[in-house]
C-alpha cells in the first residue's frame, strides 16, 4: 500500500498479489486541515485494517535540494503515527514531484473536463506512481525490497 500524504487528502494506491501493478485505491478526506501530521483519520486504520498490507510505503516531500522542510518533517510524523497505530512497518518513499507528475498523467488521459478535476484525482495517482516506482526498484535484481531506491525505512 502507498499514501501520498498531504493536509487535506491523503491518496491510496494498493498493489495486486503479485506485487506487479500498482493501482490507484482513492483518497481519505483528513477532517481537520490544521492537524499535526500525526493525527491519523479513522478512516485510514479501517483501510489498513482491511487491506492488511506487508508495508505502507508513505511519500515524503524533499525539497528538491534533497532536505527535509516541515512538510516532510510532518509526513514523517504521520508515518510514524501509523506505524504505532497499526503494527504495520512503513517506508519513507521520496515522492518529489510526484504530484505534478500524476496531474500531468492525467492530462494525457484526456479525460472530460469534469472527471479530470475530481478532487483527489492526483493525489492517488500520484501514490500509485510512487508504489510503481518502488515495486520496480524492489523487483530490480540484486535490491533488497525495504530499502531500494531513494525510500528510507522506517521500523
Amino acid at each position: 500500500m502507498a499514501l501520498d500524504y498531504g493536509r487535506r487528502r491523503i491518496g491510496v494506491a494498493i498493489t495486486d498479489p503479485t506485487r506487479t501493478i500498482a493501482t490507484p485505491h482513492g483518497v481519505i478526506e483528513r477532517p481537520k486541515r490544521g492537524a499535526p501530521g500525526s493525527a491519523l483519520p479513522g478512516e485510514l486504520i479501517v483501510l489498513v485494517t482491511e487491506v492488511e498490507p506487508e508495508a505502507v510505503l508513505v511519500g515524503i516531500p524533499f525539497s528538491m535540494d534533497g532536505t527535509a522542510g516541515a512538510m516532510a518533517e510532518e509526513a514523517r510524523a504521520f508515518a510514524q503515527a501509523l506505524r504505532e497505530a497499526t503494527g504495520v512497518r512503513t517506508i519513507e518513499w521520496d515522492e518529489r514531484l510526484s504530484t505534478a507528475r500524476a496531474e500531468r498523467e492525467i492530462v494525457t488521459m484526456q479525460l472530460p473536463r469534469g472527471k479530470r478535476g475530481r478532487k483527489g484525482r492526483a493525489d492517488e495517482l500520484a501514490a500509485s506512481l510512487m508504489l510503481s516506482a518502488y515495486l520496480r526498484s524492489a523487483a530490480a535484481p540484486g535490491t533488497e525490497a525495504s530499502v531500494s531506491g531513494p525510500g528510507l525505512e522506517s521500523q
